[in-house]
């Protein structure tokens, strides 16, 4: 069967607070589509090619793309899906430079998850709606914070009219096997205040934090150099505010998966005294993970040092779903590879074994009721 091709879009997403996200928009093709939209959203300091790696048409886009995976029409005759890439804040062109609006470089995980992820959804139901469509509700697929922030959205109410079922690839709401994470930023994090910072080129400029970061995020022996070497270079290339990686500090400390406190010093220092905790601990994901109900499909890797299993069947364990998928990618399970925290989607093999289980998942409960 002869491949079409994928024609792509860039919209912007705007949120509450003014910033335009870019979202990479992959029209579907073809009458044999999926009624439900799929939103691939990245992690950590990363953009677009954390799930869509490369430029439509090159042999790495082919290759490597979970974007191109779903969106392109298959051999098989199953249906394709209508894909959509967000970059978070900070993660594509910015809005706003960090030179001349450093007062705009203050964000947290808190508002990715209360003003992006709710603009990124709406975006893409209104496109349904200018087409004179009924806005169908999504799919979200998030690679390790792209999946956080989709367990703390999926507990609002909001999410519960908009989602139709989430796929997390590593991505941990408790931190047991923290310590070398933990190690990493607090190096990289200025402490006291909040400024614009390029994880790309703390790299370049340290040889010890990239070989650092490789050791914690990859598996060396399932991933090709040429493109960890791209992707280090080019998916890490965003502008994050230091205060996230400030709240992602108070994660690992505290082992939790919480809003950013209102005393963050008191929290760090009293936050896990008896008495004092209550009293200064803010609003826990992780405690309320059983408001979060959507069918859920949890990815790990078996060589993850950033999401180990203990932190993926946590989540299984508590969410608040009845419909729960575990999926472990190692040689204990089957399959060709122990797979690292990048792996699972920049991995060898991640397009024979990882996607095809994501498509299979996404085309089951895309089924109408």
């Amino acid at each position: 069967m002869e491949q079409k091709e994928i024609h792509r879009e860039i919209v912007t997403a705007r949120t509450s607070d003014g910033w335009n996200l870019q979202v990479f928009h992959y029209l579907p093709e073809g009458t044999d589509v999926a009624r439900f939209p799929v939103i691939l959203c990245h992690g950590l300091a990363a953009n677009k090619n954390s799930c869509d790696f490369g430029e439509p048409g090159t042999s790495e886009w082919e290759r490597y793309s979970l974007a191109a995976f779903l969106a392109q029409q298959r051999p098989d005759g199953r249906p394709n899906f209508d894909v959509w890439v967000p970059e978070l804040r900070g993660g594509g062109q910015p809005t706003f430079d960090p030179r001349q609006n450093p007062e705009r470089y203050r964000w947290c995980v808190d508002d990715y998850i209360d003003k992006d992820v709710p603009a990124i959804v709406d975006r893409v139901q209104h496109w349904y709606k200018e087409k004179k469509q009924d806005a169908p509700p999504v799919f979200w697929v998030g690679k390790s914070m792209g999946g956080m922030i989709a367990y703390a959205y999926g507990q609002t109410m909001e999410a519960k009219r908009n989602l139709r079922g989430v796929v997390t690839i590593g991505s941990p709401v408790v931190f047991g096997k923290s310590s070398v994470f933990l190690e990493f930023i607090t190096r990289v994090t200025p402490r006291n205040i909040s400024i614009p910072i390029r994880i790309t080129e703390i790299m370049e400029r340290s040889n010890e934090i990239a070989h650092h970061f490789k050791g914690m995020g990859v598996n060396l022996e399932n991933v090709d150099p040429a493109v960890l070497h791209t992707y280090m270079h080019g998916g890490l290339s965003g502008i994050l505010s230091s205060k996230v990686l400030s709240q992602f500090s108070l994660f690992f400390k505290h082992m939790t998966f919480c809003r950013y406190p209102r005393y963050p010093w008191l929290y760090d220092i009293f936050g896990r005294v008896p008495g004092m905790k209550k009293v200064l601990t803010p609003y826990s994901y992780t405690e309320n993970l059983y408001r979060f109900s959507a069918p859920l499909l949890v990815i790990g890797g078996g060589h993850d040092k950033m999401a180990p299993k203990t932190d993926m069947l946590y989540v299984k364990d508590h969410v608040g779903s009845s419909d729960v998928t575990y999926l472990e990618f190692s040689k204990d399970a089957g399959y060709r590879a122990d797979y690292g925290h990048l792996d699972l989607n920049l991995g060898i093999h991640a397009r024979e074994e990882v996607y095809p289980k994501i498509y299979d998942w996404l085309a089951e409960k895309s089924k109408e009721i």
